[in-house]
């Protein structure tokens, strides 16, 4: 069963990247807001149907009540995640964007750990976490050194005309 919950999550991380990138192509062709509008409406209807069909057990006026800081701050982080990684995405691309973003949830869910925030089970910083993520941070800077230094661009209105310049040289 272990086996199961580490392919969720390796696919979730998958989909979060083409997420991203759809986000980010969808913002150019029809403005930021109108995208972030658009795919939370699509998000909440199978939500609410979810919700209607599994009753929360508190009831679901009970449950908007009980639960209003959680959504409310869950939505606000949220909404900030997916503005700022769609436009991360559309200046630095989406491999040094999605390498920030598990960079920054390494470091995030260790202080998450080590404090207990939010009620998560408390589990100390150690020699070997901390070394991880320097191994992680070190290979952010590999990509990010290597991303400034082969700055070679394609356009994307007519890629022809790269592969045709290319044959020349």
């Amino acid at each position: 069963m272990y086996v199961i919950y580490i392919i969720f999550a390796l696919l979730s991380g998958l989909l979060i990247s083409i997420h991203g990138v759809v986000n980010s192509v969808g913002a150019k062709a029809i403005g930021l807001p109108t995208m972030i509008a658009w795919f939370s409406i699509i998000q909440a209807i199978p939500a609410i149907i979810f919700i209607l069909l599994k009753r929360p057990s508190m009831g679901i006026s009970g449950s908007l009540v009980q639960g209003f800081k959680w959504y409310l701050f869950s939505g606000l982080i949220g909404i900030t995640i997916v503005t700022i990684i769609t436009l991360s995405i559309s200046q630095i691309g989406a491999l040094t964007a999605f390498v920030l973003v598990v960079l920054g949830q390494v470091i995030g869910a260790a202080i998450a750990d080590h404090f207990g925030l939010f009620g998560v089970e408390v589990k100390p910083v150690s020699v070997m976490r901390i070394v991880s993520i320097l191994i992680i941070l070190a290979g952010v800077g590999l990509l990010i050194k290597s991303e400034s230094t082969n700055q070679v661009s394609i356009p994307k209105e007519n890629p022809q005309i790269v592969s045709e310049t290319n044959k020349i040289s």
